[in-house]
């Protein structure tokens, strides 16, 4: 049964997002999205449905949205990412016996700045580590207009304090994980962009972990056959926990 929900802030704003619900679960599966993106990506608004059927319900919801009372991009950091998800988490927390967190891109960093005591497990989908790197290639500055732009297939502007965040302030992943003491599987694209950060998250994580690499795909696994491979790897993982 699929459900929109919808969550209070402790700042006002409201999290809007989906619930999907397999017959007598006691397993939610969290999804978090990355940079530009929404919960109803083909990855999240899919992998809800063959997860459900797989005895696992799921949650996926909007880091920011359209809606008047939802958060807005222009607002945002990692940090304010992190405390909505912990919110997620605090409202699901005594609804469902097990929780899992599974990340996108920017998703994983999200996950891994918020409140994991509650987690049986964690699915880290193509990984970022350090936007540093990447941004001034994504980007540019728009000198008239005082701000950075996320320069693809339409324009997205990105304030100082969230530029900031994705780039100085980005927190050590790698130290991070270094510490984690949850299961952590990391699912990286062969041919995406970001395969060498994902060798490093399992290189530096703790036990049980594992690295699986989807050969031929892509940041967002839109290749025949990639997110198939994708849904099969996460579930096989997560039923272990």
């Amino acid at each position: 049964m699929e459900k929109s929900i919808k969550i209070n802030t402790k700042d006002q704003k409201i999290i809007h997002g989906t619930l999907n619900t397999s017959r007598d679960s006691d397993k939610l599966v969290i999804f978090v999205h990355g940079l530009a993106d929404n919960q109803n990506n083909h990855l999240f608004y899919n992998a809800a449905k063959y997860l459900s059927k797989n005895s696992f319900s799921t949650f996926r919801f909007d880091l920011y949205s359209w809606e008047k009372d939802a958060r807005k991009f222009k607002d945002c950091t990692l940090d304010t990412h992190a405390e909505d998800l912990n919110t997620v988490i605090g409202h699901f927390r005594t609804k469902f016996s097990n929780s899992y967190l599974v990340g996108h891109s920017l998703g994983c960093p999200t996950i891994l700045l918020s409140n994991l005591d509650y987690a049986n497990a964690i699915v880290f989908w193509d990984p970022s580590y350090s936007l540093k790197k990447f941004m001034p290639e994504i980007s540019k500055f728009d000198k008239e207009l005082g701000v950075h732009v996320l320069d693809g297939a339409y324009e997205i502007v990105v304030r100082d304090k969230m530029y900031k965040s994705l780039t100085d302030d980005f927190p050590d992943c790698f130290g991070i994980v270094r510490n984690l003491k949850k299961p952590l599987k990391i699912i990286a694209a062969g041919s995406g962009l970001l395969l060498e950060g994902a060798k490093k998250y399992e290189q530096v994580a703790n036990n049980p972990k594992k690295l699986t690499v989807i050969e031929g795909a892509t940041h967002c696994f839109d290749e025949e056959g990639a997110e198939e491979e994708l849904f099969k790897e996460t579930l096989n993982w997560l039923k272990k926990f």
